[in-house]
């Protein structure tokens, strides 16, 4: 048995900013992380960029109201915590701050060489499978053994806090922020992107509308802004749902079928293979006449109004089935209710056991949220040991 005085069970952003935090007011912390590093999900976010918070945090952005905990720590002062690691960052013109470097390590690297001058003790390839509350703190089982502690923090979501606490509700973990699945057969549009396009999904008869770039992938769609829609699909515990993607949002559809007139006289010789060429990729194009049922062997200069027509409602609304998640998902939906929690976020039935980062339900959509989260909650953890 190894006996501690505070354990923060998971090395992820909200462990490390917990940690951190705690040392830096004198208390001794030590991380426990199931992986061989800590920081993993820090090294991958922001496409290896690190997105680490966002200059206008939009509070609508999260499933719940964290107003109340943005108040003790915003952005404003994550941006002025790193920068006293000394990490330099810009933000882009969507308010997305990145280090300056580009380098999602520069984050982590100025984390953990300040955890290091600090002291924090930091246990890797030990996973914490159960906590048990007793008499004067807690017993945490792992892979590696047994340690007790007056104080624990509970920083792991998704399967890895299945179970591991045995007097604490927790609401069932759902994927979220990832690419969609669909039940139509677009394999040969895998790999291509769409800029600018309008993306709408249907839900429980609301409709939830996001504006981006769009990948296709081997029967299935992803971008960003499609896994911010997948975070309301995962919020209703939906599988499925109807995406509609306007390829081209910046046209009206009378504007949309006056381009398109306009464009048969251009390509008039051209053979109807050709008519989107110079507009969309090649396959996407196959794709659209091939949904509005026009023939190849016709000529442009043969097109009807009606196929025109056809053509332009496709284009606007490029319909998609969804019927599943990918696997490759940021976050999850799920986890510890704030409602059960103190203002702290100390558990109100359980002294001295905190939660916070990902085992916390509150998900945001991309941009920065998530990890504002994750500094938000480690910070006010931090500080209340």
């Amino acid at each position: 048995m190894i006996k501690k005085q505070v354990i923060v069970i998971g090395g992820g952003a909200s462990g490390l900013m917990c940690a951190l935090v705690a040392s830096l007011n004198g208390v001794k912390v030590t991380i426990l992380e199931a992986d061989v590093k800590v920081g993993k999900k820090i090294l991958a976010s922001g496409n290896g960029r690190c997105n680490f918070t966002n200059d206008n945090i939009l509070e609508n952005s999260y499933n719940v109201d964290i107003s109340n905990f943005l108040k003790k720590f915003n952005s404003a002062d994550a941006i002025n915590f790193f920068e006293q690691l000394g990490l330099v960052s810009y933000a882009d013109s969507e308010g997305r701050r990145y280090p300056k470097s580009n380098l999602s390590s520069s984050v982590l690297d100025v984390m953990v060489n300040a955890l290091n001058n600090n002291y924090v003790e930091i246990i890797t390839q030990t996973k914490a499978n159960q906590i048990l509350k007793g008499d004067s703190g807690y017993k945490i089982i792992t892979n590696n053994g047994e340690y007790t502690c007056e104080k624990v923090v509970v920083c792991v979501g998704g399967n890895a806090l299945n179970n591991m606490l045995t007097n604490v509700s927790v609401q069932p973990f759902v994927p979220s922020l990832c690419a969609l699945k669909t039940s139509n057969k677009i394999k040969e549009l895998s790999g291509i992107r769409v800029p600018n396009v309008k993306v709408s999904l249907e839900l429980n008869s609301k409709t939830f509308i996001e504006f981006g770039e769009i990948l296709f992938k081997d029967n299935g769609v992803g971008g960003i802004c499609v896994m911010n829609l997948s975070a309301f699909m995962a919020r209703n515990n939906l599988n499925s749902a109807k995406l509609s993607i306007n390829l081209l949002p910046d046209l009206e559809f009378n504007c949309l079928i006056n381009m398109l007139t306009k464009r048969k006289q251009i390509l008039k010789n051209n053979s109807i293979k050709q008519f989107f060429v110079g507009l969309f990729h090649k396959n996407l194009g196959y794709e659209i006449l091939n949904r509005a049922k026009v023939n190849y062997n016709i000529s442009v200069n043969n097109l009807s109004d009606n196929q025109i027509l056809e053509l332009a409602k496709i284009i606007s609304d490029f319909s998609l089935d969804v019927v599943g998640f990918y696997d490759n998902n940021q976050v999850h939906c799920g986890g510890v209710n704030l409602s059960d929690l103190t203002s702290n976020l100390e558990s109100k039935q359980n002294k001295n056991l905190f939660v916070c980062g990902e085992a916390n339900n509150v998900d945001g959509l991309c941009g920065g949220y998530n990890l504002q989260w994750a500094w938000t909650s480690g910070y006010i953890v931090g500080k209340s040991l």
